[in-house]
């Protein structure tokens, strides 16, 4: 199933391209860019969650499958926030940081936040209970028609839909809206796994492929530029919600085909290990960003100017991003503390 790893590792790829991109700052290049990558990038991890979930293997015991995906996905986002915390409570007396240490307890405790720079944290929290609530709905309507959930695939978004606008402008408890969103995609992973399987997405024919990539992409960059940034993090699901999931479908879809098409090659090996590892570098990957500044200072850059210039230097965190969370990766097993911090294991 190569296909399924290198499609986790270009979605990682589109994660950290997309967040070495904000703030935009009004630049129409990096706004068109960010729109269109998160229009898909993280909902193709929803999907993939739900296609890649074996029920008759965790169907019978699913409270050791919540305490396995609890370990792996809640650990992690427990850690690393108190680590956060910890880092930003001896800065607060000389420093003024985005985040106080008083708010992202405060926001820890609330479960999504802080409204001014939510953490990247949030997708470990929502992937849990979207994934554990879509194994309840499976395990429960698994011998009935399968058909008995796909009204869910509207319900669910719909439902989030009325409780982002009745908690508008503050943010939702827990994130309960996105909970629903990601539900419903696993949802939606599930029923392409039931019908085609876990086959490659490709039709045999290379004149047929090649229609389909233009149509998905010309109606993906025409719908994320229509509808414009999407985050989770921020309660924001575009101008039209339900293009928004639309388009998400899409841009998956595009991403499972080009994957599938991908040969054996030192591309292809180094995008399955990018998938294989999506997880550790989606957790890592920011705090490479802020040696950017560092290595500009070195270079006989103030950090004024470095602010003032911010948008450009993009592709310079992006390769930081992505580039030093490899070794990072390769050092994570090896070191027990590391290990359950970033991954939920004490390897021994």
């Amino acid at each position: 199933m190569e296909w399924i790893d290198i499609s986790k590792g270009a979605g990682i790829i589109a994660v950290v391209w997309c967040h070495s991109m904000i703030p935009m700052d009004g630049d129409v290049f990096l706004e068109s860019a960010v729109a269109f990558l998160s229009s898909f990038a993280i909902v193709l991890f929803f999907i993939m969650a739900g296609m890649t979930y074996n029920g008759d293997k965790h169907r019978e015991n699913l409270k050791q499958y919540a305490i396995s995906r609890g370990r792996q996905l809640l650990i992690p986002y427990f850690a690393i926030y108190i680590i956060m915390t910890l880092i930003f409570a001896p800065l607060s007396g000389s420093v003024d940081p985005d985040i106080t240490p008083g708010e992202l307890l405060f926001w820890l405790v609330y479960g999504a936040g802080p409204p001014s720079r939510p953490t990247y944290l949030w997708f470990l929290q929502v992937l849990y209970f979207g994934l554990l609530l879509f194994v309840v709905i499976e395990s429960v309507t698994s011998s009935y028609d399968p058909r008995i959930r796909w009204p869910l695939v509207v319900l669910l978004p719909l439902l989030a839909f009325m409780i982002t606008n009745a908690f508008t402008p503050l943010r939702v408890p827990w994130r309960v809206n996105s909970i629903l969103i990601a539900t419903a995609f696993c949802i939606i992973g599930h029923e392409m796994k039931r019908v085609r399987g876990l086959n490659p997405w490709h039709t045999g024919s290379k004149i047929r492929d090649g229609v389909i990539f233009v149509v998905l992409l010309v109606f993906m960059i025409a719908a994320s530029l229509y509808n414009g940034f999407i985050s989770f993090a921020d309660d924001q699901f575009g101008t039209n919600e339900w293009l928004f999931l639309i388009n998400a479908i899409a841009g998956t879809i595009f991403i499972f085909m080009l994957s599938s098409l991908s040969k054996l090659s030192s591309i292809s090996r180094r995008m399955q290990f990018l998938g294989k590892n999506s997880q550790v570098i989606y957790e890592i990957h920011p705090v490479f960003f802020y040696l950017t500044p560092a290595l500009m200072v070195l270079l006989g850059w103030s950090l004024a100017t470095y602010d003032a210039s911010f948008i450009l230097f993009w592709p310079l965190r992006f390769l930081l991003g992505l580039a030093l969370s490899i070794p990072f990766v390769m050092l994570v097993p090896k070191n027990r503390m590391l290990s359950l911090i970033f991954t939920g294991k004490s390897n021994s």
